[in-house]
């Protein structure tokens, strides 16, 4: 948790300019990467792969797929806010205890980001909304509300 944290310090700081996510095996599988949005915020980046199609005419991702996406950005903004707000990371991820999903358009067979913002950080629980996008961040492909359980 605390080496992820690094990357993602090392994007925003433009050290990087993506990291493949390893520590996480579904993240892994679907090649996410953590990178800077069209605003310079954190996002996660999904990469197309022929994988990820869910409906072949025509192609669209696999909705499962990019609500992973959501629930993965989500949870990178939690502990990034939880490390900023205590100045100590947290030492196991944020579980996810509740997620709404928005679907808007289906997701073409491209490339799609997304981040998150945390909308209130407790000691025990932390509200998230999510946004996933491809052509413009101003046209998502889906939102999500979330909520996690604080470790600890």
């Amino acid at each position: 948790m605390i080496a992820l944290l690094a990357d993602i310090d090392a994007v925003l700081r433009g050290e990087k300019t993506a990291h493949v996510i390893t520590s996480i095996p579904y993240a892994t599988f679907l090649g996410l990467r953590i990178c800077k949005d069209v605003d310079g915020a954190l996002a996660v980046e999904m990469p197309y792969k022929e994988a990820l199609i869910g409906s072949p005419r025509p192609p669209r991702i696999h909705g499962g797929t990019i609500g992973a996406l959501l629930e993965f950005a989500g949870t990178i903004a939690v502990a990034r806010a939880a490390r900023d707000d205590t100045d100590q990371a947290l030492g196991t991820l944020p579980k996810p205890i509740g997620i709404t999903i928005e679907y808007m358009r289906g997701g073409a067979p491209e490339d799609i980001m997304a981040s998150a913002q945390v909308l209130r950080l407790g000691r025990r629980i932390a509200n998230v909304r999510a946004t996933a996008w491809q052509e413009r961040k101003d046209k998502p492909n889906a939102t999500a509300t979330m909520h996690f359980l604080m470790p600890g």
